[in-house]
């Protein structure tokens, strides 16, 4: 049940998450480029920290063994891999990942980073869940035959 590799990837995910927003808001990062930019950037702060709390929430289960790390690392998986995909979609759409500069670098390997912690986190957490369903005991009496 402990998986603390993904634990780690989740814990590091979260608090970067959260991090990123504290030093936006701050003005320490400009992450954007334009007005357009601005309010789609600003449409995200609540689902990110629903993603974070779900990230957060599932590393420390995860690496204490608890089962609740499965429910929260599977929220967190569907988290990540729809708000990545929104971000492809918007940076491809409106010419964000050219010219590649090394702004534009870090931004495409976020997207990478947050569509590969949601695909990992996912098929990790589905795995868990079938070996709890196959090792869990049944007590339901057997059909008579």
């Amino acid at each position: 049940m402990r998986d603390r590799s993904l634990a780690a990837l989740l814990g590091i995910t979260g608090s970067g998450t959260l991090a990123f927003w504290a030093l936006f808001f701050a003005g320490k990062i400009k992450a954007t480029e334009n007005p357009q930019d601005e309010a789609f950037e600003k449409a995200f702060p609540l689902a990110d920290a629903w993603m974070s709390a779900c990230c957060l929430l599932a590393a420390r289960n995860l690496w204490r063994g608890e089962p609740q790390g499965i429910f929260f690392s599977a929220a967190a998986g569907s988290s990540l891999l729809f708000l990545s995909l929104l971000d492809i979609l918007y940076s491809l759409e409106n010419g964000k990942y050219w010219p590649l500069d090394r702004d534009r670098m870090l931004m495409l390997f976020v997207h990478l980073w947050t569509l590969g912690t949601g695909t990992f986190c996912l098929s990790r957490s589905f795995r868990n869940l079938m070996g709890l369903i196959r090792h869990e005991p049944t007590d339901r009496p057997q059909a008579a035959t």
